[in-house]
């Protein structure tokens, strides 16, 4: 009978371990105030983060992942200054109009075309070798107000953020008929510093 009991007591402790891991993933992200923010589903999104994951790890990435526009967010595009020329040929300049607090014009890109966006995705990758083991994980409140001080629509999900060792990047997917693709990558930083 004793035994019993004991059996009874640790399946009661695993029920309500699993309970509570339940409970903490239900919980939504910290959204800010004042931001437009669509979630998806947690079966979407997982299926998002692993679409991510195995984009930054495998040497070949899948042609899907790289197969619709991708937006380069201004920071990004600063970062890739010395590649600017390249990169420009065939793409299209993001203009954005920021308040950080005072008004600031800067610019991104968008990549069409499959040559564009393969070029683009393999320099992000040399640059920054960190995104290769870089965490995916949910965005935080202040890497979501970073998107969505950059962006004049609502921030849909899958978004998330990439942590490596030396910095945070934010990309968010697109999900259509079971395939993530890249819709807008940027690396987070003080928006401040891109004022000339």
């Amino acid at each position: 009978m004793k035994t019993m009991s004991h059996l009874t007591q640790r399946t009661l402790v695993v029920a309500f371990a699993l309970g509570a891991l339940t409970a903490a993933n239900c919980v939504g992200q910290d959204v800010p105030k004042g931001v437009n923010y669509k979630k998806a589903t947690a079966e979407t999104n997982a299926m998002a983060k692993i679409a991510l994951e195995r984009a930054l790890t495998d040497t070949d990435t899948l042609k899907s992942f790289l197969g619709q526009a991708i937006s380069c967010g201004p920071i990004l595009w600063n970062d890739l200054k010395a590649d600017h020329e390249s990169l420009s040929q065939d793409s299209t300049p993001v203009t954005m109009m920021l308040s950080v607090p005072e008004p600031i014009q800067v610019e991104g890109r968008g990549f069409r075309t499959q040559e564009q966006r393969d070029k683009f995705w393999k320099l992000v990758l040399d640059k920054y070798p960190g995104l290769r083991t870089g965490i995916v994980r949910p965005a935080r409140a202040n890497e979501i107000q970073f998107y969505w001080a950059t962006i004049p629509f609502d921030i849909e999900e899958p978004f998330f953020a990439i942590e490596t060792p030396t910095d945070i990047f934010i990309a968010n997917l697109r999900f259509e008929k079971d395939t993530a693709t890249l819709f807008w990558l940027d690396r987070m930083d003080d928006l401040r510093k891109l004022k000339k």
